[in-house]
């Protein structure tokens, strides 16, 4: 059963790949926003994120994931999102012209990631710790400077 199951998962990538010409919409902290220094820190964006997304043991910070957890949370919008358009997307395989629709699919994930800072996670990010409301002047997490936030961004790559 198992043998199968990774047989059908290649045959659906092989024609995922054939359907999108080796195109994908790509979100998160990219190019140059994921280089630049964070604000009052000596991190960088995507360094932020990393702690962020994953936690930090060392300094004692909760994961609060701002990226895998929201757009695994709305997978049903996003099917939502790709039935709606339905009519796009076989337009777009007749073409060979499925940019335009990946471009579309990359700002629909930046919309969820934005309503998960909007919602605290969707109330699932653990709440700043007393010491960090002290300091930031906020319980609201990862939004004091709102650079992660303005840093997300979509594009579409191809392979």
């Amino acid at each position: 059963v198992n043998i199968q199951m990774q047989l059908k998962k290649q045959e659906l990538e092989k024609l995922q790949k054939a359907i999108t010409n080796g195109a994908y919409a790509k979100v998160g902290i990219l190019e140059g926003k994921a280089q630049e220094k964070h604000q009052n820190s000596k991190y960088t964006n995507v360094e932020i994120g990393l702690i962020q997304e994953f936690g930090s043991i060392a300094a004692n910070i909760p994961a609060r994931s701002f990226l895998r957890m929201p757009i695994d949370k709305k997978r049903n919008e996003i099917i939502e999102f790709l039935e709606k358009h339905k009519d796009e997307i076989m337009e777009a395989l007749k073409t060979g012209q499925m940019d335009s629709l990946l471009e579309r699919l990359g700002i629909k994930g930046e919309e969820i990631i934005q309503e998960a800072f909007a919602t605290r996670g969707f109330g699932s990010w653990k709440p700043n710790s007393p010491v960090t409301i002290a300091k930031k002047g906020s319980d609201s997490p990862l939004i004091d400077t709102a650079q992660l936030r303005k840093s997300i961004t979509s594009k579409v790559e191809k392979e």
